[in-house]
């Protein structure tokens, strides 16, 4: 299911993902913009997680359509394997510009080196990952499969 609503209560980086999104918006906002250097007048929506909508978390195909992107140039089956990846945030400006949150509340969650992937999988992930590197112009040899 690419939807699924999350307890009332939670703790770490989903607790306080969703004080941010939810009860202090603006000083999230204006850190966001802040730090991609927009203009002060650019405005963010929270899509997820949000009260209203069950604190859900989206992902698969979901994850797109709550953002409102309907067309890619990769389909996201295959570039990503199912199931995955399952964003901590997700927004949407005014002009167009897509946010995606993976949160981290502490240090343990960025050194966490264990993937869940199988075999297959992990491959369509690295595969995915180099061409990212690609296409943002990131040194190929970049260990983005790992912490920091």
């Amino acid at each position: 299911m690419p939807r699924r609503t999350r307890p009332q209560k939670t703790e770490r980086s989903e607790h306080w993902m969703r004080v941010a999104a939810n009860e202090d918006s603006h000083s999230l906002n204006q850190k966001v913009i802040e730090v991609f250097g927009w203009g002060s007048d650019e405005k963010i929506q929270w899509l997820s997680p949000v009260k209203e909508d069950e604190y859900a978390e989206y992902y698969d195909q979901e994850f797109l359509n709550r953002l409102g992107i309907k067309k890619l140039k990769v389909p996201l089956s295959s570039f990503w394997p199912r199931s995955g990846a399952r964003w901590d945030g997700l927004a949407r400006t005014e002009s167009g510009k897509v946010i995606l949150v993976e949160a981290k509340a502490y240090i343990e969650e960025g050194v966490d080196y264990r993937s869940h992937a199988g075999e297959k999988s992990f491959a369509k992930i690295r595969k995915a990952l180099q061409a990212a590197k690609s296409d943002f112009g990131a040194s190929e040899n970049a260990p983005w499969e790992s912490p920091f």
